[in-house]
């Protein structure tokens, strides 16, 4: 894989085989480190300020939501958070099975970042379509109106929860065209569709009204942003809770829009 994109990794650590053992009062304890890869890369920013977040924007005109979908249509589950969950490991998990396409990948978002044609950004490939997606709305305060493209192969939730390369983009309405020019310039127009766009609250108006809707194949998802919102927290409060929380009764906190 590196050779193809001729990049190389300079220095390693074999942290999989790491082990802690200690002893808890009579009993004795140990840790395996988890058996998994985590591949960190540096690169230099020159302007901060140019930097994409996954927040959407309610204040930029009418936009829209574009899903990249370096995964072609695969949507495999195998090693998923979704699987996961259920107890399961699944068959066949997401692969780079063209490491060109990768690379055609990030030219067009070099291309796109130099001409400040998107508004918000997120990868895909940790957790799937619909974290990424809520987690925007997350970020922006907003809710979402999202149409997923019909697939032939994959089922509503293959396409929600694969963990497959890729990522949303949201682009301003009015430069949708040009933003599809930059990916067919690069060979990407097959895997692009738009999928839909944020919505706004009502001036003045709290979380409380806010929906997330969500159709793929003959499913549909439609559901209150605060509740989504606090499901997400959980875990994050179930962390802290464990950490010392628990004697104080502490919850999230108010989901209030943040500076």
């Amino acid at each position: 894989f590196c050779p193809a994109l001729g990049i190389a990794i300079p220095v390693g650590k074999d942290s999989l085989s790491m082990k802690t053992s200690w002893r808890e009062a009579i009993e004795s304890r140990k840790m395996v480190a988890p058996l998994s890869l985590i591949v960190s890369a540096l690169a230099p920013v020159r302007d901060v300020r140019r930097t994409w977040t996954p927040q959407l924007r309610t204040d930029q005109g009418p936009t829209s939501l574009l899903m990249i979908d370096l995964g072609n249509g695969r949507d495999r589950l195998g090693g998923s958070c979704l699987a996961q969950v259920y107890g399961k490991i699944g068959q066949t998990a997401p692969d780079c099975d063209d490491p060109q396409q990768l690379a055609r990948f990030f030219a067009a978002m070099v291309e796109l970042r130099e001409t400040n044609l998107v508004i918000a950004y997120h990868d895909r490939s940790d957790v799937g379509l619909f974290a990424t997606l809520v987690e925007m709305a997350f970020a922006g305060h907003c809710g979402l109106d999202v149409v997923l493209p019909a697939s032939s192969g994959s089922s509503p939730v293959a396409q929600l929860f694969a963990e497959e390369l890729g990522a949303v983009l949201q682009v301003r309405t009015a430069d949708e065209w040009r933003v599809s020019a930059v990916l067919a310039k690069h060979g990407l127009d097959a895997l692009s569709a738009r999928i839909g766009k944020p919505v706004a609250s009502a001036d003045g108006a709290d979380a409380n009204g806010l929906r997330v809707r969500i159709a793929a194949g003959d499913q549909r998802i439609d559901e209150s942003w605060v509740e989504l919102r606090r499901a997400w927290s959980e875990t994050s409060w179930q962390l802290r809770r464990l950490r010392g929380g628990a004697e104080r009764g502490e919850r999230p906190g108010p989901l209030t829009r943040r500076g």
